[in-house]
């Protein structure tokens, strides 16, 4: 009897990856591609019209990769994130993590071990790339501390804006373009939150936002 095919979508702005990565996968009887999206918006909506069962997305597209895992986990939960990225930056990584993803994967894996892995994630299992995985493993060993409402209440306007966005794991340069200030600028108010939050790092600003669920409006 023949395996159940495993339904994909593959996000990621660069046509070229999107390209390769369908050849690999195509290679194999049990895995079908059912639909390709070039930003998160485009992610979403395919998820909803093909059930697919997995999606591989990439963290730096059009609409924010947090985004598009955010609103795919929300409307459609039966659909497992995998992120496939080429960025193994710690602070995007745990942010996926929070926003749903199950799984995480850099773009350096060969093909067989993304098969593996996509067949793993779709029976809901979660695989990480090693690196991936001591990231997360520093995030528990170093938690940032409680949140408490006397220290977000120390925040300006202004540097709640830029904690918001840095939950969602923008540069500065990114959160910068959003707010229309400098990259300079931001990088003082990102100075000023996280001496005002006593944390160490943006990852731990990023998590105390998220314990304290704050949103970006």
């Amino acid at each position: 009897m023949n395996e159940p095919v495993i339904r994909i979508i593959i996000a990621d702005d660069h046509v070229l990856v999107r390209q390769g990565i369908r050849a690999f996968l195509e290679t194999y009887a049990d895995l079908c591609i059912v639909a390709e999206a070039e930003d998160a918006a485009g992610a979403v909506r395919a998820c909803g019209e093909t059930a697919a069962q997995v999606a591989l997305i990439d963290l730096v597209m059009p609409g924010g990769g947090i985004a598009a895992i955010r609103e795919i986990r929300r409307r459609h939960p039966q659909t497992q994130v995998m992120v496939l990225t080429s960025f193994d930056d710690a602070g995007q990584i745990i942010a996926a993590v929070q926003a749903g993803a199950l799984s995480c994967l850099l773009k350096d894996v060969d093909a067989d071990a993304l098969a593996d892995a996509i067949r793993r994630t779709a029976q809901g299992e979660a695989v990480l790339h090693p690196r991936v995985a001591a990231y997360l493993m520093d995030a528990l060993r170093n938690p940032a501390p409680t949140p408490g409402s006397d220290l977000l209440a120390t925040l300006s306007d202004r540097e709640r804006e830029v904690l918001a966005l840095l939950a969602e794991a923008l540069s500065n340069q990114q959160i910068g373009a959003r707010l229309k200030i400098s990259s300079k600028t931001v990088k003082i108010h990102v100075s000023n939150i996280l001496a005002k939050l006593g944390v160490g790092d943006r990852t731990q600003a990023a998590v105390y936002a998220w314990k304290s669920g704050m949103k970006q409006s």
